[in-house]
């Protein structure tokens, strides 16, 4: 079957400023509205590029056990998601900084495998209408409300999706400062996870350190900057990926140093993948276009294949040191 079923649901508070959680002891109510509300909120999960793959390590795991112990016997599910609560509300009212939020445990289904996911609803601050009837006249408000959830048009902040066939996670979490550093603490004190980049992290990396290599070794040059990216954009619609070996001898060609330089700080940065594969949702983080900002303030967006020929925009050095830009073979301008 395919879609998203939610087999069962149960909602936890965990509000550190109380002193203690306050947990469901049933299920919550079957409801056309909030069903509706979870799988839109599940489904953008699964297309979030912010989410990460992660796996358990292979030292006993107090949260891996639970997710088997409600896989393998589902009546279990409410004592269960109850005994994760008290794990994520330890480490919160140990840090501070780690704001309150109301927990969704869900155990679902999409296209044919079994999920158990736990939704972290960080309170966003909204208003609200309030009428006051105490005294002999009523007086109507408006009302700051400090609880509110995110709502359909919104993303979940952070969230666990634990897949109940083989165990893997998707991860999407926020650092917060713990002993004076920050940190993911649901990677590293809850799920004690390995650490896996998310895909939007993987190109960040890869734009970050194109942009170090052409500005320490190209003083900035617009055209090597172009000619980065354009490796970057016709190694993803040759083979659907980003493949470092492709885009460092595309861009480097005649210097192998400067090669190894860059696939190197790529590593040091924490991707040692040499493929990164781009799915639609990726493949609109790859950048496509330069901007160009002059000294007084003019902007121009171009398309980066047009700055590596003389086709459509060319730089003139002038006898005083000034730049001119000419666009080429222009049919029609129109001002947005």
């Amino acid at each position: 079957m395919n879609g998203i079923n939610i087999e069962k649901m149960i909602l936890h508070i965990l509000d550190n400023s109380i002193g203690m959680p306050i947990l469901s002891e049933r299920e919550h109510p079957y409801s056309g509205d909030i069903m509706e509300f979870m799988t839109t909120h599940i489904e953008k999960i699964f297309n979030d590029v912010n989410v990460k793959k992660a796996y358990f390590s292979d030292e006993v795991n107090a949260v891996k056990n639970l997710c088997m112990a409600i896989s393998e016997n589902s009546y279990s599910f409410v004592e269960k998601t109850k005994e994760f609560s008290h794990l994520i509300y330890k480490i919160m009212a140990e840090n501070a900084t780690i704001p309150p939020c109301d927990l969704i445990c869900s155990l679902f289904h999409r296209d044919g495998e079994r999920y158990l996911g736990f939704f972290i609803l960080n309170y966003k601050s909204s208003y609200i209408h309030y009428v006051d009837e105490s005294n002999d006249n009523r007086i109507n408000t408006v009302v700051k409300q400090k609880t509110a959830l995110p709502n359909e048009n919104q993303k979940i902040d952070e969230c666990i999706i634990i897949n109940l066939r083989d165990y893997s996670i998707l991860l999407k979490e926020q650092k917060y400062e713990i002993d004076g550093e920050k940190e993911f603490y649901i990677s590293k004190y809850l799920l004690k996870s390995d650490n896996i980049l998310s895909d939007k992290e993987k190109i960040d990396i890869v734009n970050k350190v194109s942009k170090k290599i052409v500005k320490d070794y190209y003083e900035n040059d617009i055209k090597k900057m172009a000619e980065v990216k354009n490796a970057l954009v016709e190694s993803v619609e040759d083979s659907g990926s980003i493949d470092i070996e492709h885009v460092k001898t595309k861009a480097f060609q005649n210097n192998l140093e400067l090669q190894n330089i860059y696939e190197e700080e790529i590593e040091r940065r924490g991707l040692t993948e040499k493929v990164i594969e781009v799915d639609e949702n990726l493949d609109k983080k790859i950048p496509r276009t330069q901007k160009l900002v002059t000294d007084d303030g003019i902007e121009i967006k171009v398309p980066t294949s047009y700055l590596t020929n003389g086709n459509k925009i060319e730089f003139l050095n002038n006898p005083d040191g000034t730049i001119s830009i000419l666009l080429k073979n222009i049919r029609d301008i129109q001002g947005k």
